[in-house]
């Protein structure tokens, strides 16, 4: 019994470490939000920039944890080819997104996925959620939970060397 406990582990471990390290290569989902000023976002603003994708709300302890280094993270990499999107779930009501939004200063465009269909069609379930994205508008990583950053920037700034 505690061989099979052992070896039922290590794969759970082992399926957890392929989401987060491996990389997907795959296009990025369809999704279309408007972000809190009422401006149009979907996938198709994310060719030709390399893309953060983070899926998040207020009151996730491991959101609001990651975020600091998420800001520091655009204003970072401000001006260059590069951008990060906040897809804001409605487990907090938009007020409270908004809140934040104001009292944290975030720098990025934040959008609220009202009905979580951002969410679905990126197959999100655990928040924090995040995407790197090329420039081709192809997923590069997973993150569930938060980025080990010092490699997220090394892979930031592979891709916005190519």
């Amino acid at each position: 019994m505690k061989k099979l406990i052992t070896i039922a582990a290590v794969a759970i471990i082992g399926a957890l470490l392929a989401i987060v390290l491996i990389p997907d290569n795959k296009p990025t989902p369809a999704f279309s939000l408007s972000d809190l000023q009422g401006k149009p976002v979907s996938n198709a603003d994310l060719q030709g920039k390399v893309s953060f994708i983070n899926f998040w709300f207020p009151s996730c302890p491991g959101c609001v944890s990651e975020m600091p280094k998420v800001i520091k993270m655009s204003r970072d990499y401000q001006g260059k080819d590069f951008q990060v999107l906040g897809i804001a779930q409605p487990i907090d009501p938009l007020e409270s997104v908004n809140q934040y939004v104001k009292e944290y200063g975030l720098p990025f465009t934040v959008m609220f996925d009202a009905d979580k269909a951002a969410a679905q069609a990126f197959g999100t379930q655990v928040y924090p959620t995040s995407f790197l994205i090329n420039k081709k508008g192809e997923i590069l990583k997973t993150f569930v939970g938060e980025p080990d950053f010092a490699a997220l920037y090394q892979e930031i700034d592979k891709e916005l060397a190519k």
